[in-house]
């Protein structure tokens, strides 16, 4: 008995699943403007999001193949071997300046037909070299300035990107300006060497007369870099240093708000 009443049971299920499948199919032969309406926008909406894909990877890999072959260029122009890293030095330096301000050129105008690719911020940094040789400090800070921003999504460029502006400031002497670069490489979580530019921040700030700001970055890296980092002498010797500041303006206010108190 309990066997046909479980047995009936699923057959009244299985009935009930039928009956709505049927009341479905109904619905939807009785409707099929806007079904079909529901059909077209999903197949539209996965249409332009495999395009908007397929366009993105496109736009990457035609600007790659500008790049290299830009970059091609430039080595055999300077007498390398396509592929080298080490660009040798010209006999003749007129010809090499010559050189070096029409690839700039070229890079800046592949950086500018290819915005918000890797190749273009790529190219940017290539142009921030190109200008080394002429020391040309502002060009070289906005070619750099302008090489993050074509990759917020990439923490490992943009943290050498950041560093590299840090360094350019440090150069001039604006220790504030380099603390805030290197500060900003190292908040990026997926940038390898973070704490580096921590620590570099921290000794930027203590320059710029920031102490508390560099003791706080300082204790921070003691405290979060477990593994494969560890502060070098000159730093540990300054963390010691700005804890003694702390310590002794500690007991100093101490001291005077003891004084305060008996008067």
């Amino acid at each position: 008995m309990a066997e046909r009443t479980k047995t009936h049971g699923a057959t009244e299920t299985l009935g009930e699943l039928e009956s709505g499948f049927e009341r479905i199919t109904r619905w939807v032969a009785e409707h099929p403007v806007p079904v079909i309406a529901a059909i077209g926008i999903l197949l539209a909406s996965v249409g332009a999001w495999e395009f908007a894909r397929s366009r993105v990877e496109r736009r990457e890999v035609e600007a790659s193949n500008a790049f290299d072959e830009t970059q091609t260029a430039y080595l055999v122009a300077m007498g390398a071997e396509p592929g080298a890293i080490d660009v040798p030095a010209l006999a003749n330096p007129e010809a090499a300046k010559r050189i070096r301000a029409e690839y700039a050129e070229k890079y800046r105008s592949l950086a500018q037909a290819h915005p918000g690719t890797l190749p273009a911020a790529l190219a940017w940094l290539e142009v921030a070299d190109l200008l080394e040789a002429d020391r040309d400090a502002d060009a070289i800070l906005e070619s750099l300035q302008k090489s993050l921003a074509e990759q917020p999504g990439n923490p490992r460029l943009m943290g050498l990107v950041h560093q590299r502006i840090a360094q350019l400031y440090e150069d001039r002497g604006q220790m504030a300006e380099a603390a805030a670069e290197h500060e900003a490489a190292g908040a990026l979580p997926d940038f390898p060497l973070r704490y580096f530019a921590l620590a570099d921040a921290a000794r930027c700030y203590a320059q710029a007369g920031d102490r508390a700001r560099a003791l706080a970055l300082l204790e921070r890296v003691e405290s979060e870099a477990k593994e494969g980092f560890s502060l070098p002498a000159p730093l540990r010797g300054l963390l010691r240093e700005l804890r003694a500041d702390r310590a002794s303006s500690a007991l100093s206010s101490d001291t005077s708000d003891k004084n305060d108190s008996v008067k």
